[in-house]
């Protein structure tokens, strides 16, 4: 993922999800008001009716929703193209109301950095400031690879049953996974994802690294250049995503980068702090300067004025505490 697609997500309003209220540690559980402080899981199963009074509105409407998408595909700019799977307006009705009632209550891992609220590219970047190795993995097709199978085991496991967690599934899923313009597909892939994200978690902690992933982007760092220690994590990143039906980027996008090197994590320097890249900032000087003395620039002010608020964004979160 690009820095462009990444302001593309930010500046679109794409890069968060409603507030997450404070959750309890277990991955499958709901707030603490919504039953009791039990992990659903420990729980009778939860069924339609429950599932209609939770959404506000009739098991038998959701289940007669016709789910229906326009299909189309982007240009990325790294070359190639992205599909797009844009839900109808009743259809985006109904998942808005479900990742507003139901999605946002649940609790994602604190290594997902990508569609939260209160997370961003910066807050990413800055778990990964100052490191002697920074690690950068991506994975291939990430939301085509998070499985209605991956979405509806989820929602077994957090105690929805078998006609509930289907129809959650039906309105949440198309094509066999989770649909790259859908509003319920970022927060899905963060939630669906909390076991995974915990096994990498844990690998990293044992080697001595930090880890975060924002959305398809896992980042590594590690405090010192230990010997073998990034092929490790590297092997035992792989299996354990594999296990998980994803994919990574083996060459193009795999780039170990030691204190000698730019250090970039989600298009941000990280080497000292974080900060945006030494060329984009002297074009935006040059953008500043033109637009100053009325010569033509190679932004537009309301460009100009993204990256202005990107600049503000990393002032105000780089040093914020963690």
């Amino acid at each position: 993922m690009g820095l462009g697609d990444i302001l593309r997500r930010i500046f679109l309003g794409k890069d968060a999800s409603p507030a997450s209220p404070r959750a309890h540690v277990n991955p499958y559980a709901h707030r603490p008001d919504s039953i009791s402080d039990v992990p659903v899981r420990d729980q009778p199963s939860r069924d339609l009716h429950e599932l209609s009074q939770r959404l506000g509105m009739d098991a038998g409407e959701l289940a007669a929703c016709p789910i229906e998408y326009s299909v189309f595909r982007i240009p990325k700019r790294s070359g190639g193209t992205r599909e797009i799977s844009a839900p109808s307006a009743s259809l985006k009705t109904f998942q808005r109301i479900v990742l507003r009632r139901l999605l946002a209550r649940l609790k994602v891992h604190p290594a997902a950095e990508g569609f939260e609220r209160g997370r961003s590219i910066v807050t990413n970047a800055r778990r990964h400031v100052g490191r002697s190795v920074v690690l950068h993995m991506d994975i291939q097709d990430f939301f085509g690879r998070t499985t209605e199978r991956r979405v509806r085991d989820y929602f077994r496991g957090i105690g929805w049953d078998k006609q509930a967690a289907a129809l959650l599934t039906r309105l949440c899923t198309h094509g066999g996974a989770l649909p790259q313009g859908a509003p319920t597909s970022p927060r899905l892939s963060n939630l669906v994802n909390y076991v995974l994200d915990t096994r990498l978690h844990a690998l990293a902690a044992r080697m001595g690294a930090a880890y975060t992933r924002y959305a398809d982007d896992l980042t590594f760092s590690f405090e010192a250049d230990r010997p073998g220690a990034v092929g490790s994590v590297i092997r035992a990143a792989k299996g354990i995503i594999d296990e998980y039906g994803y994919r990574l980027h083996t060459r193009r996008k795999l780039h170990v980068r030691r204190e000698h090197d730019r250090q970039v994590v989600t298009g941000l320097v990280v080497n000292r702090k974080v900060q945006l890249p030494r060329p984009t900032r002297r074009r935006l000087r040059a953008v500043r300067h033109h637009l100053a003395t009325d010569r033509t620039a190679t932004l537009t002010p309301a460009q100009l004025a993204g990256w202005d608020a990107l600049q503000s964004m990393i002032r105000t979160q780089a040093d914020a505490a963690s």
